[in-house]
C-alpha cells in the first residue's frame, strides 16, 4: 500500500507513511501543495479499501482520532428536476 499510494500521488517532497497499528497509517507530506492535492483528491482507496483522511491539529494523538466519517461522490441517474438541492438530498437519506 505505501509504495502504491506514493507511486500515484507522486509528491514533490515525498511523503512518509507510518504504521500506527492494526489498520491506522500516518501519512506526513513535506510540501502544502502535496498534503492539499492529496486530500482534495478523496475519496482515495487501497486495495478496495477507504482511506478515510483527518488532518492532525498540534497536539492530537493520531490512534486516538475516530476514522469514521469520509466525504464521497454519488452519481444518481434520473433525478427528477426538483431534487437538485442540497437539502432534498439531504432529506432522501435521512428517510431511507
Amino acid at each position: 500500500m505505501r509504495n502504491t499510494m506514493a507511486n500515484i500521488w507522486h509528491p514533490l517532497e515525498g511523503v512518509q507513511i507510518s504504521d500506527l497499528g492494526e489498520k491506522p497509517f500516518l501519512f506526513k507530506f513535506f510540501n502544502e501543495v502535496d498534503n492539499s492535492r492529496v486530500i482534495s483528491g478523496a475519496p482515495w482507496t487501497s486495495n478496495n479499501h477507504l482511506l478515510i483522511f483527518h488532518r492532525l491539529e498540534e497536539n492530537e494523538d493520531p490512534p486516538a482520532i475516530p476514522l469514521v466519517f469520509s466525504d464521497c461522490w454519488i452519481h444518481v441517474h434520473e433525478l427528477p428536476p426538483g431534487f437538485f438541492q442540497d437539502s432534498m438530498a439531504v432529506q432522501y437519506w435521512q428517510i431511507s
